[in-house]
């Protein structure tokens, strides 16, 4: 009789855990359509593993998800640093359309579990509703904000790919996806960081005055910088970088080059920071944008308008 009770407690039990991990995601704007309930089923599915994988600290099973290969090696390789999971068992969004008859679905609020930090998703699928990407995104109303802000179709268009460009750049950091990173930089980019001196000079009492702060602007190249960033990641447990506050500005006359300023959140095992984050991308090839120019200042020491933007740089192309 004791062996039963056990027996059917621990199947209790596992129904309850199971149900908890459940998420019920219900997309608006579906056509019913074999395709878009795939993507439904493949986004639902995808949630709810990984659900389960962080409720078992144990890797996503992949086995039921159309997924593509290098979907599941970039999710494979965040979960490492940045396992999570929803935070809501029954959801509501858009099925967004994406260039290329692919599709987008964003606003899948989750906790990253290591620093219970509070993350929106966003899922991309192929033209067959096959998972291909995963990435954290920006708030939902800013990112709309700045899509509006499009002058035109084609700015619109840009805008889409910039967000979804510095989307995907920022979840670089968090799954330490060197590669991607480098393959980002031009190969002649400008990386500046901003560095914090502190004036040592002695007050009428004798004691070290430190409240002149000044900030130096040190240069590196794409392979000091990448060199860089490998020691980070090694001696880092895990990265989680968040944006916000962001700016677009497309260049006035090199249709293909936009400043972006938005102000960089950086937390990490053994280091943590804010600071004002520029980047100068180039849309030229539209499937590949590089990265010319990235410059980071620290945000308590740099006054507004030391902030660096578009305008500071001329452009030769």
């Amino acid at each position: 009789m004791g062996r039963f009770y056990i027996a059917v407690l621990m199947v209790l039990m596992t129904i309850g855990t199971t149900a908890q991990n459940r998420t019920q995601i219900i997309l608006r704007n579906v056509d019913g359509s074999a395709v878009q309930n795939n993507v439904q089923n493949n986004a639902q599915l995808f949630i709810n593993a990984a659900n389960i994988a962080s409720a078992s600290e144990q890797g996503i099973q992949w086995d039921d998800i159309d997924v593509t290969d290098n979907a599941r090696d970039r999710v494979d390789a965040l979960w490492q640093t940045s396992p999570f999971r929803c935070t809501e068992t029954r959801m509501t969004t858009n099925l967004l359309r994406l260039p290329g008859n692919r599709f987008q679905v964003r606003q899948i609020p989750v906790v990253v579990v290591k620093d219970r930090v509070e993350q929106e998703l966003v899922l991309n699928f192929s033209a067959v509703g096959a998972l291909e990407d995963v990435y954290f995104g920006i708030e939902q109303h800013r990112y709309s904000n700045l899509l509006a802000e499009g002058r035109d179709l084609r700015d619109f268009r840009r805008r889409q790919m910039i967000l979804d460009f510095i989307e995907n750049f920022r979840t670089a950091y968090n799954r330490k996806d060197l590669d991607m990173l480098e393959m980002t930089f031009s190969e002649n980019a400008l990386i500046i960081v901003g560095r914090v001196l502190q004036e040592t000079e002695r007050g009428f009492d004798g004691m070290a005055s430190l409240d002149d702060r000044q900030v130096e602007l040190i240069r590196f190249n794409k392979q000091q910088y990448m060199e860089n960033l490998r020691g980070v990641f090694r001696r880092n447990a895990f990265v989680n970088v968040t944006f916000d506050d962001i700016e677009i500005v497309q260049h006035g006359h090199h249709n293909d080059i936009y400043g972006v300023n938005l102000k960089q959140t950086w937390r990490s095992s053994t280091y943590g920071d804010e600071g004002y984050l520029f980047l100068m991308i180039d849309f030229e090839d539209e499937d590949q944008p590089l990265i010319h120019v990235r410059a980071w200042q620290p945000e308590k020491d740099t006054p507004m308008k030391e902030v660096i933007k578009l305008g500071d740089f001329d452009i030769v192309k």
